[in-house]
């Protein structure tokens, strides 16, 4: 039918921008000359709370991947767990490695109830940075250090009058189980499309609050963590705050590979329906044509196209199935392409798998109540602040 041809080439025309987008931005960042960094000017802040199996491998992975970097590790007083692994991996390291004072572990008081808990740890240690960079990085995030030459980019704005944030790129590699690697081929299949191409067209409107990177005084100049606290999508509000103060956000080709363990589908569910009311916080505070033209559209078509596809009969499913497997075989090359290490190719049938479920976790998104369960608390997620239930 007419209908379900045109959405299957619309859908066939925004994906292929995209990708032709986000390939021209990853190589514009690739032609610009880099340098190597001096370490002893970064800090990295890691907020630590237990619970993850990863934990201590992503904690342990990026002091084996720096020599110089200062870490923060920030932990509650009352996470025993987290404290017990942070002082398990230092023994295991000081037998091998000299980490020459690199560490600090600060135990933080109990975090009031209204607060955002990353934000309010973050903010009770940002003035005892002594390095001129701050790295704001997630416990389950690993940077990868053959990207890190990039940094010296953004240095060399030093002689600019333009004060700036760096944001890193998300990806799921080296997972393991049948929904963290569900969570795994969404972000992949969204993530390098979704950052890349809107920074293409200049419109970098957020960042990846997983890692991010600025000079430690402009955070201290706009007390930028003082003044999110009680904001529930830190990334967001922060970058909100800070365009408002005319702080360029530049997206990068840092590649930061962040695995998040999903035990069962009840929390891969949970999860994704989280990220989705995210979006839609975003949507409110942030829509522009290129938004929707680049992000939305694409995230609705193959959506209508699978409902139609399903209405029309058993013919029209099958080149639905086509195009998500070829969609998924693209993205597999793109990335491997990019990244320069070799996924399995079973990564094409999760993601394949990942799409045609998006539907009904849009469905179960809408028919619900907009609450999400956070470090065991629930909250309503309207307006971007922290509203328990």
């Amino acid at each position: 039918m007419l209908i379900f041809r045109s959405l299957l080439i619309l859908t066939i025309i925004l994906f292929i921008l995209r990708i032709f987008f986000s390939w021209r931005y990853f190589k514009n960042i690739e032609k610009k000359e880099k340098k190597e960094i001096n370490e002893e000017k970064y800090t990295i802040i890691q907020t630590i709370l237990s619970g993850d199996s990863r934990l201590k491998e992503d904690l342990s992975a990026n002091l084996k991947n720096t020599h110089k970097m200062k870490f923060m590790w920030l932990i509650d007083k009352s996470d025993l767990s987290a404290y017990e692994t942070a002082i398990n991996i230092l023994q295991e390291f000081q037998k091998n490695i000299n980490l020459e004072n690199r560490v600090e572990i600060f135990l933080i008081d109990e975090v009031p109830q209204e607060l955002n808990p990353k934000i309010f740890k973050i903010s009770q240690v940002i003035e005892k940075v002594k390095t001129e960079y701050t790295i704001i990085l997630d416990d389950d995030t690993v940077i990868d250090i053959e990207r890190i030459k990039e940094f010296g980019i953004y240095e060399n704005y030093e002689n600019s009058q333009n004060e700036w944030l760096v944001t890193g790129i998300p990806y799921n590699y080296g997972t393991k189980g049948i929904w963290t690697n569900m969570i795994s081929a969404f972000v992949n299949s969204n993530s390098f499309l979704t950052y890349f191409s809107m920074a293409y067209v200049k419109e970098t409107r957020t960042l990846n609050g997983m890692f991010y990177m600025g000079k430690t005084d402009l955070f201290r100049k706009y007390n930028v963590f003082e003044n999110i606290k009680y904001m529930l999508c830190d990334d967001l509000a922060l970058a909100e705050y800070m365009l408002k103060r005319k702080v360029e956000i530049i997206q990068t080709a840092v590649f930061c590979n962040v695995r998040t363990t999903v035990k069962n589908f009840t929390s891969y569910m949970l999860l994704m329906k989280r990220w989705l009311l995210f979006s839609k916080i975003y949507m409110k505070n942030a829509f522009s044509l290129k938004f929707f033209t680049l992000v939305l559209l694409p995230s609705i078509m193959p959506f209508l196209l699978l409902i139609t596809g399903l209405i029309l009969g058993i013919k029209y499913n099958v080149f639905v199935f086509l195009f998500f497997a070829v969609k998924s075989s693209a993205m597999y090359i793109f990335r491997n392409k990019m990244l320069k290490k070799k996924e399995k190719s079973t990564v094409i049938l999760y993601e394949i798998a990942s799409d045609l479920i998006l539907p009904v976790i849009f469905i179960y998104t809408l028919v619900t109540p907009p609450i999400i369960k956070w470090r065991n608390k629930k909250i309503r997620v309207m307006d971007g602040k922290i509203r328990y239930e």
